[in-house]
């Protein structure tokens, strides 16, 4: 009966920690969108995102990909997102 209990708590907590991850990705993205659209703002330009993917992560780094409209043309962006938890730093490039 024991066994079965410390199971199914294991597998409680496995899985709250794996929703943790999905959450605090999807606000990493949200956040980094924004603050890729208000910098571009800052340089006097007007950026719609139409599709950005985070991409995959190795460690603490994000290798990702934006696409959107950067003053009425196609744009796509190399992203490369730094996560320190509580912060993180994002630089992108444009594909030429």
């Amino acid at each position: 009966m024991k066994k079965i209990i410390l199971s199914m708590l294991f597998a409680c907590a496995a899985l709250f920690t794996f929703n943790a991850c999905i959450v605090s990705e999807k606000k990493l993205t949200e956040k980094v969108q924004e603050s890729i659209v208000e910098a571009e703002k800052q340089e006097g330009n007007t950026l719609e995102i139409t599709e950005f993917d985070l991409g995959e992560k190795t460690g603490k780094n994000y290798k990702g990909v934006l696409k959107g409209v950067l003053n009425g043309e196609n744009v796509v962006y190399d992203v490369t997102v730094n996560d320190e938890g509580s912060d993180f730093d994002v630089d992108w490039e444009l594909r030429k």
